[in-house]
């Protein structure tokens, strides 16, 4: 069968066109051999300098043998192919000859004639296919050979200090006390301590993000409200805020709040700040610079069987959510879907509370009897208020311009066609502009909500102990380092790709399905 570089020199006339002279055919073969020749070298080179070292690194002798074995073998077969599929290899190809048949015979003409066609389809060195592949599989092997370039530096540096390779050390005893650790002893194990570091990493990721998310829209509204003390507050908040690095906005929560606040200290000589309900001794919060307290639940008894309960409960709130859904559809008529799905919700769950003798009880938080702690209740210490405090408020600006470029991309007329049917700007920002919003919001708030998380790392300068700081801790009681910080990049990583997933997944959910 005929190569389309044959049919299309079928057509050209080609009888008058003079055979390229010998010499520039020899020296194209010579090329050929010195490409060859040269990738040869530079192969078995690689290979050579491992064995005569007496490498036993398995994966270095690999990646030797492929450059021994396997690119020599791709440059052969590809100028093989190249010469049988368009008669030219990369060397005719720098000398400027192509073998082409004439319709008699097979000669080598002078690519610098008019008269001898191009080829119709590129050779496999220039062809953007083969390129884009060669391309992503030779930044594979230079990614892989940097990382094990680094990882054996690691390595013998780490044999020529004395520093274990291993991960044993997680179960060796901490040695250190940990901050509001309740249950947490020094002879705990390392991994003990890295996991109430994680604890303590996703309670203030949670709160913090919590808090950037509500301030934040509340804020990006307030930037377009048509009042010009508001607006204009909104935007002394957001620009003094995004402006300042955010350890200096959690420093400056940690100090101006609490150490040199207004709060009382907390010791058996000076009580803390305790507000208690009227006609009763039961506290609703405690303040002080050391701790904060409110009211908790405490469990009792069938915890396990109530939330299976609720969440039975929760199922049937969102079958009667559907079902007055339909009906409003059917009908016409209000659905009240909000209405009956959280009404029969909540009758349910307080039913079961009831019926099960209560699993929960109040538990009300007091000053210990010494005057030095909190006993009952929820507690938490200032570190935590800084840290959720500061990086929230301090996200919270970010997310006020993403609210406020969301709302300004939402086409003008929907907000016009909102107000034509009579709906209050409440509604109008409730059913129509925040909804369209949001699917233009979500991708950029992913990014500070990814930020807020390693931000958390914070924590340090408060003496909060997330997990950044139990393990600068436990290096710096001569714990393996290198070990450590790639614990804690695992651990970052790892959260952020599943906030990062579940909010994708809820930011597909919403878009506009194209029928």
């Amino acid at each position: 069968m005929s190569s389309p570089a044959d049919i299309a020199s079928a057509q050209a006339d080609l009888t008058a066109v003079p055979s390229a002279p010998l010499a520039r055919r020899l020296l194209a073969h010579l090329a050929d051999l010195v490409i060859l020749a040269l990738v040869g070298v530079i192969s078995v080179w690689q290979l050579g300098l491992r064995l005569l070292d007496n490498y036993s690194d398995i994966a270095e002798l690999a990646l030797a043998w492929l450059f021994a074995a396997a690119v020599p073998v791709a440059v052969i077969a590809i100028t093989v192919v190249d010469a049988v599929r368009i008669g030219q290899t990369p060397g005719m190809a720098a000398i400027g000859v192509r073998a082409i048949h004439d319709g008699s015979r097979r000669r080598v003409f002078s690519t610098r004639d008019p008269r001898v066609p191009e080829p119709a389809i590129p050779a496999l060195w220039r062809d953007v296919r083969i390129l884009r592949v060669a391309g992503q599989a030779l930044a594979v092997v230079v990614v892989v050979a940097l990382i094990r370039w680094m990882f054996h530096n690691l390595i013998v540096s780490m044999d020529e200090i004395g520093l274990p390779k291993g991960f044993d050390f997680l179960d060796s005893p901490y040695g250190v006390a940990l901050r509001d650790a309740q249950g947490f002893d020094v002879r705990d194990p390392v991994w003990r301590g890295l996991l109430i570091g994680l604890q303590n990493t996703l309670v203030a990721s949670v709160m913090g993000i919590l808090i950037a998310t509500v301030v934040g829209v509340f804020v990006g509204i307030a930037r377009l409200s048509s009042n010009w003390l508001v607006a204009k507050g909104a935007s002394l908040y957001v620009e003094s805020l995004r402006n300042i690095p955010p350890l200096v906005v959690v420093v400056f929560f940690g100090f101006a709040l609490f150490t040199f606040g207004p709060f009382p200290r907390f010791n058996s000589t000076n009580p803390p700040w305790q507000g208690t309900f009227f006609g009763s001794d039961s506290n609703w919060i405690i303040v002080s610079k050391d701790r904060w307290a409110i009211p908790s639940l405490a469990s009792e008894g069938n915890v396990g069987v109530f939330w299976l309960l609720v969440l039975a409960a929760a199922a049937i709130a969102v079958g009667i959510w559907r079902w007055r859904t339909r009906y409003s559809d059917a009908t016409g008529q209000p659905h009240h879907r909000v209405l009956w799905s959280v009404g029969i919700f909540a009758v349910t769950a307080v039913a079961c509370f009831a019926a099960l003798g209560g699993p929960y009880s109040w538990s009300w938080p007091a000053v210990s009897e010494n005057g030095r702690q909190v006993v009952g209740g929820f507690s938490t210490n200032s570190g935590y208020m800084a840290l959720t405090l500061g990086l929230g408020l301090y996200t919270a600006s970010f997310v006020a311009e993403i609210i406020r470029g969301a709302i300004l991309a939402v086409p003008k007329g929907q907000t016009e066609a909102a107000t034509s049917v009579a709906l209050k700007p409440g509604q109008r920002y409730r059913h129509v502009v925040l909804p369209q919003a949001q699917r233009i919001a979500i991708p950029p708030y992913i990014s500070e909500c990814a930020n807020l998380i390693k931000n958390t790392s914070l924590g340090l300068a408060v003496a909060y102990p997330d997990l950044f700081l139990v393990a600068v801790t436990a290096w710096g009681i001569n714990f393996p380092a290198p070990q450590l910080i790639l614990i804690i990049m695992i651990v970052y990583l790892a959260i952020n790709l599943i906030v990062s997933t579940l909010l994708n997944a809820y930011n597909r959910s919403i878009q506009i399905k194209e029928r």
